[in-house]
């Protein structure tokens, strides 16, 4: 019996009930569900299937035996499960080994003087838990060497970015490097890696219950400011001495922090830096780094007074590439941002909607050249040219008639003070009209009045005896009815 234990074409249960065990087999049958991109893997679908196979043991030991006769179907069940595992982790290893580019060796150079940096941490982790080690420069470049024994190389010529994060305001300090091709380490392939050391600590002992000027506090303030003093010192001095190594072909770039603005590239709010080359934030996992020579557009979505945050969508040249979102911007960022992009010579827009940019850059990857004959990125613009050109010519116009305006505007009133006297007439006579055409004098007019007045009257008269009336039949009667006397 042949049996995939990839788990793709078949699954392995085993269950206790009662007194036996159950190992069961559940085989992929044309019907089943194998998932979105399986397709069709049956070439003949009117065979004969077989679906499930069962295998039972029993758990009572017969007198004799030496063990109970399900133990072997536990042993087998739990094999099965290992040789699964292992298969799956080898086939997530060539699935991650798949487009790496092989890279040169590392050219080791046996000179002690190297520039070196000790007790420094390496992001992300070779193992579960993070290793110290030590950073060297060679010819060609770099390796760290874990105290395990575990070694990462990176060449210099497949850095992208080599950033330094200085521990100005951070609570580490940081070599973080962004590469052309990915490396692999920890059986996972990696574009960015750094290392990093802690300068202060970043956990606070709530339990300490000292004064605020106590001297070990005091003095241990002083001593991380020598530390951060001490540290800055021999990072910028191993910088300076592989940028003399490389000659210069190696150049680390430090982000501008008054340049710096507030989002959240990831699921947390971060700090994102400029540097002369990139928008970057090292300091936290994973990092962010974004090359302005592959952007062609950065466009702000929900750009309103009332909201207090908008977001950044930054469209790279290669369109079949995805776009990077950068959300809850500060509102007071938008003008330094602008600022920034137009000094490195970046086209952007802005808009009150959030856009289905999955949509549209598949709309342009399928016709680039009618997306380009129709206008382009012109539909985010609120305002095109034209429309401008149109307004600038209308406005024009009405300029040229502003000499008659104060005439134009005399003859209206002209016109409106005639038609309220002729208003005024025509509701006059109209009044007399009706007056003349009822045919009744002063006279007639004051004894209908009279007749009115007297009629209401009466009216009132008949309501007050009703309501007596009412009151009468409504009070109890008396108790007892007085005699008359003869």
């Amino acid at each position: 019996l042949r049996l995939y234990l990839s788990g793709k074409k078949c699954t392995f249960l085993s269950s206790v009930e009662g007194d036996w065990t159950y190992l069961r087999i559940n085989f992929y049958v044309p019907g089943s569900s194998l998932g979105r991109n399986e397709g069709n893997i049956f070439p003949n679908p009117d065979a004969t299937f077989v679906k499930e196979i069962t295998y039972r043991a029993s758990n009572l030991k017969a007198p004799g035996d030496p063990t109970v006769p399900s133990t072997n179907l536990q042993n087998a069940f739990r094999i099965i499960k290992e040789v699964q595992k292992r298969y799956k982790t080898r086939e997530a290893e060539e699935k991650e080994k798949e487009g790496i580019v092989k890279q040169d060796s590392l050219v080791i150079n046996l000179n002690r003087s190297n520039p070196k940096l000790k007790d420094l941490y390496i992001r992300p982790n070779i193992a579960q838990k993070r290793m110290q080690g030590s950073l060297e420069a060679h010819t060609n470049g770099f390796r760290f060497t874990s105290v395990r024994g575990d070694k990462v190389d990176i060449l210099y010529n497949n850095i992208k970015h080599s950033l330094f994060q200085p521990c100005d305001g951070e609570m580490i300090i940081v070599l973080h490097f962004h590469l052309k091709n990915a490396i692999m380490f920890g059986k996972k392939r990696h574009t960015d890696v750094q290392f990093y050391t802690e300068v202060g600590e970043i956990t606070t002992d709530l339990g300490k219950h000292q004064h605020m000027h106590d001297r070990d506090d005091l003095y241990a303030e002083q001593m991380e400011r020598e530390m951060r003093h001490k540290l800055k010192s021999a990072f910028k001095n191993f910088i300076e001495k592989v940028e003399t190594l490389t000659k210069e072909q190696l150049e680390f770039e430090v982000p501008f922090r008054d340049l710096g603005f507030q989002g959240a590239p990831y699921r947390s709010t971060c700090l994102l830096q400029p540097t002369s080359s990139s928008l970057c934030n090292t300091t936290e996992w994973p990092p962010f780094v974004v090359t302005l020579d592959e952007v062609e557009l950065v466009h702000f979505e929900r750009v309103q007074f009332h909201l207090k945050n908008f977001d950044v969508v930054i469209v790279y040249k290669d369109y079949s590439k995805k776009v990077t979102m950068i959300n809850a911007v500060p509102v007071n960022s938008l003008d330094p941002i602008k600022e920034w992009l137009n000094s490195c010579d970046i086209k952007y827009t802005e808009g009150v909607q959030s856009l289905n940019w999955t949509k549209i850059m598949k709309t342009i990857v399928d016709d680039p050249e009618g997306f380009f004959e129709q206008g382009g990125w012109s539909f985010l613009d609120p305002e095109s040219e034209g429309e401008g050109a149109e307004d600038d010519s209308e406005s024009g116009e009405d300029e040229t008639f502003n000499p008659s305006a104060d005439e134009s505007e005399a003859e209206v009133e002209d016109s409106d003070e005639d038609y309220d006297s002729e208003s005024e007439d025509s509701d006059y006579s109209a009044s007399l009209g009706s007056e003349e055409e009822s045919g009744k004098d002063w006279d007639e007019l004051e004894e209908e009045a009279r007749k009115a007045d007297k009629e209401s009257h009466y009216e009132d008269a008949e309501e007050t005896s009703s309501a007596k009336r009412k009151g009468r039949s409504s009070a109890p009667p008396p108790s007892a009815k007085k005699k008359r006397r003869h």
